[in-house]
């Protein structure tokens, strides 16, 4: 069945609705539009030069993402809690909020082929696996499976008293080093949405992590699967010049 084609004036209200959308939810997340009442819509028609009915479909938008809500009789309210991560470093959420963690499970058994590669352990060596959950302001973040060397277990155990995952190891006087994370989306499993508050199958990220120490020796193991609605990844990329081509290549 063909497409059904809109008509121009639609097209294009369309567009400038989602170009509105666009700017003010990158203003939300950016705290240049602190939490509480939006604008008017006279005063975003203003500053975007555009029809109401535009503002009125862009903050349809911006509702339907969770990052508003409109109050009958009182406004748009910035709903949204995102957490700024900036990836530069090794650290926890960035935010001046309360931050905790419930450990859900402990339990040790051999490791699996990948986990024994990945701590460095050998064939048939135990391994400790935490299940847990980081909550802000009492509202799930992550939820996280980590495999450690079962010597840590004890410590991994020490969370809950921590405001920041890497501090359980602080604690314990081991040294921070490097921490490889591979990002991907995925899909919330029956497991990680139960914990999370959003439905199996709700699309998350996941944050596959291998943490070292300041030796190089691995510490952790972990899979944490986060509510993307809650967290902004802030990555500065600089440009790598090209080689160039050699003489005679296209």
């Amino acid at each position: 069945m063909p497409a059904t084609r809109l008509d121009p004036r639609t097209t294009r209200r369309q567009a400038a609705a989602r170009r509105v959308r666009d700017l003010v939810r990158s203003a939300i997340i950016h705290k240049e539009i602190e939490a509480g009442v939006l604008p008017s819509e006279t005063e975003l028609m203003l500053s975007f030069s555009t029809s109401r009915q535009v503002v009125r479909d862009a903050l349809q938008l911006l509702r339907a993402e969770g990052l508003v809500q409109r109050i009958p009789g009182n406004g748009t309210f910035v709903s949204a809690s995102k957490v700024d991560h900036p990836v530069d470093h090794l650290h926890g959420p960035t935010t001046t909020r309360h931050v905790t963690h419930r450990i859900l499970d402990v339990a040790t058994g051999v490791a699996a082929p990948r986990v024994a590669d990945r701590l460095g352990l050998q064939p048939g060596d135990s391994c400790g696996v935490v299940d847990y959950v980081a909550a802000i302001d009492d509202e799930p973040y992550y939820v996280c499976t980590a495999y450690v060397p079962e010597p840590l277990t004890a410590i991994v155990e020490q969370a809950p008293r921590v405001d920041e995952w890497y501090a359980v190891y602080e604690r314990a006087g081991i040294h921070m080093g490097v921490s490889d994370v591979h990002i991907e989306a995925t899909l919330a499993d029956e497991f990680a949405a139960s914990h999370l508050d959003i439905a199996t199958g709700a699309p998350i990220l996941l944050f596959e992590r291998l943490l070292r120490d300041q030796n190089g020796n691995p510490l952790e193991y972990a899979f944490n699967r986060v509510r993307g609605d809650r967290i902004t990844l802030q990555i500065t990329q600089p440009r790598r010049r090209r080689r160039p081509d050699p003489p005679g290549e296209a």
